[in-house]
């Protein structure tokens, strides 16, 4: 029962991936790279947690296979720890008086 309950829990933690993702993609503070990934990641957690619910019996073949992109939450948290975000400078007005 507990298995079945983490399993269910991994669908709200996708869920929480995927907005993280698109607003990642749509910034220019950081790679887009990491906004795909992220959103891959989601839709990842989402796929093992219905599979692990619905086919439990093929719940670890589906893990092995999506296991290379779970990475996706660990270099985002690397990046932001070692490059962090780069903000683009804002343009500077000058105003001039008469």
């Amino acid at each position: 029962m507990h298995g079945q309950g983490f399993t269910a829990g991994e669908i709200f933690f996708g869920l929480w991936l995927l907005p993280l993702g698109v607003l990642t993609y749509k910034s220019h503070l950081l790679p887009r790279f990491l906004g795909v990934w992220l959103i891959l990641n989601g839709l990842t957690y989402l796929m093992l947690s219905f599979t692990g619910l619905l086919l439990p019996r093929y719940e670890d073949k589906v893990s092995n296979v999506s296991f290379p992109v779970l990475f996706g939450e660990v270099v985002f948290m690397l990046w932001l720890l070692i490059k962090g975000a780069s903000p683009e400078p804002i343009a500077q007005t000058v105003l001039v008086s008469k």
